[in-house]
């Protein structure tokens, strides 16, 4: 019976350590790392990024980046509007829609949103941390990018 136990309790233990380390994992290539980042944070504006949480926000993005949407976030809460006034996965207010990923190479991934009134392009800047890729800056068809943007 103790047997039992001991070995129900070890296997559960182990278990919790696989799921955080699943949990904890980082993403070793570019497009899954932005296709993730869509997933959980589609478009629809229900659910932003940057009201995620630094742990969360840290896992897609860079150090940098990090503390920016943090500090911008935080910002907005006190004050209302503060830098970000769009989804900065979309650069829009609305849901535009559907979008796919035209490339994706180590350093940067494009996306195009197909929208009827116009196509809009992304450019994920991405950095090595290790084995893991993170996301260093977006520029937007609108010649400006998001770090620029977080420093007004």
């Amino acid at each position: 019976m103790k047997y039992k136990l001991f070995t129900f309790i070890f296997l559960s233990f182990l278990c919790s350590v696989t799921n955080a380390n699943n949990d904890e994992k980082c993403f070793e290539d570019s497009k899954s790392l932005i296709t993730n980042l869509y997933k959980n944070y589609p478009v629809d504006g229900n659910k932003i990024i940057e009201s995620a949480g630094r742990k969360t926000i840290s896992r897609f993005f860079s150090n940098q980046l990090t503390n920016m949407l943090v500090k911008d976030y935080e910002c907005s809460s006190l004050n209302g509007v503060c830098n970000i006034d769009f989804n900065i996965l979309s650069n829009a207010q609305d849901d535009i829609g559907k979008f796919s990923i035209l490339q994706a190479t180590d350093n940067i991934v494009t996306i195009k949103f197909d929208t009827p009134t116009h196509g809009e392009f992304i450019d994920f800047l991405i950095e090595n941390k290790g084995k893991c890729k993170l996301i260093k800056n977006i520029k937007y068809d609108n010649n400006t990018n998001l770090i620029k943007i977080l420093q007004q």
